[in-house]
């Protein structure tokens, strides 16, 4: 019997009162869960509808329908995934959050699951975080080698803020974690703050924001000042008092990493401002800003040269170029794309450093980030598709 099948039964017997774990309904939730796990889904979405259920996938950033089952099956299966996430079979009316842990054979998935009421009936939507992926070193990553060496150099140094940016979904928390995996969790103590905790890491402590309960990043992180802690993750830098206190850790010999949402990685800079912190503080603690978006990477089994790669070559001036283009093979269900990688800009502060301190505007920065020769997001996308793992019609659909 399927661990899901054997976890629904146990959860229905946990809550007298509410409807049994009906085999027919288990059974399919169990079929598209695994279907999704197989397939490599982010996300999974059950979408009521008048007329039924709409199952839709999101494989490599994008959505792909699934099934559609009967309206016959709706309210059963929707019951059984918020059994399944620990969630109030009765509540309809408000939203939920739940969680479970589903094993597939040697793999391991924890699940994020949520309820919101629509016109229809209750949508549902399963976030699959494989806790059995490898950690991933910075060239899997696809940092080009230069900004590979200049993440790793802000890395060993012994205090500083680190911020990575970009949209959500973009990634930052697969970075954040390979970034962790670099650091000696032995000789040092690292502590992470997330919402939620995706992915749990053996020696670092972790600690989940819970905001119901006033458990917010900024309350977590003045706590865990007192835990005499060397680095520090900081999931999300989201208010003023948050980026008051990281800055203060920074400055007081711990190093920080945190993520903010900017359309780059130079935005990072006034943003800080606009949240309260002077620029001289942000001049002395600033070590590193880098941002990142995922684009969908061409399946390697299919993709054939661009018959234009001349063309291309010369228009965004790679005189070496071999771009390729999406054609579609059973590998890569017909998508002519199988996974995604990150394109990056990754900037060190040091030279930024008497700019951000005099409140240079966001041009004057740019400029010395040219000047320096650091990639841009889109050179390092274009530098990604001239080496045909992607293309340039990827690479500025995420831009």
């Amino acid at each position: 019997m399927l661990e899901l099948v054997k976890e629904f039964r146990r959860r229905s017997a946990a809550t007298p009162g509410q409807a049994e774990a009906g085999p027919d309904a288990t059974r399919t939730l169990d079929r598209i869960l695994r279907a999704a796990c197989e397939e490599g889904a982010s996300d999974v979405h059950l979408e009521p509808k008048e007329d039924g259920l709409f199952v839709r996938f999101r494989l490599d950033g994008e959505m792909r329908e699934h099934c559609r089952l009967p309206a016959a099956q709706r309210e059963a299966l929707l019951a059984r995934g918020k059994i399944f996430g620990g969630m109030d079979i009765t509540e309809k009316r408000l939203p939920q959050d739940g969680r479970a842990v589903l094993r597939l054979k040697e793999r391991k998935f924890h699940l994020r699951l949520s309820t919101l009421p629509t016109v229809h009936g209750e949508s549902l939507v399963v976030r699959l975080l494989d806790q059995t992926l490898p950690g991933q070193d910075f060239g899997e990553l696809g940092l080009a080698p230069v900004q590979a060496a200049v993440l790793r150099e802000a890395l060993a140094g012994p205090a500083g803020l680190i911020y990575l940016t970009g949209p959500t979904g973009s990634g930052k928390t697969t970075t954040l974690h390979a970034a962790l995996h670099a650091l000696d969790h032995r000789t040092r103590v690292i502590h992470t703050l997330e919402d939620p905790v995706e992915y749990e890491f053996p020696g670092i402590r972790q600690t989940e924001i819970r905001e119901k309960i006033g458990l917010t990043f900024a309350s977590s992180l003045r706590a865990v000042l007192r835990q005499n802690p060397d680095i520090l993750l900081v999931g999300e830098t989201r208010d003023a008092e948050t980026a008051q206190l990281a800055i203060r850790a920074a400055l007081t010999g711990h190093l920080v990493l945190s993520t903010l949402h900017t359309n780059d990685a130079l935005a990072a800079i006034p943003r800080l401002r606009d949240l309260g912190v002077e620029s001289f503080l942000l001049a002395a603690s600033l070590r590193l800003v880098a941002a990142q978006r995922l684009v969908r990477r061409l399946c390697a089994e299919c993709r054939e040269p661009h018959p234009d790669n001349a063309q291309l070559c010369e228009r965004h001036r790679v005189p070496d170029g071999r771009f390729c283009r999406a054609v579609g093979c059973p590998a890569c269900q017909g998508r002519g794309y199988r996974g995604r990688l990150a394109i990056h800009e990754v900037i060190p502060a040091a030279k930024l450093t008497a700019l951000v301190a005099a409140d240079a505007p966001l041009a004057e920065l740019a400029a010395l980030r040219d000047r320096a020769g650091h990639l841009t997001l889109w050179q390092h996308g274009l530098q990604a598709a001239a080496r045909g793992l992607t293309t340039v019609e990827q690479v500025a659909r995420v831009l």
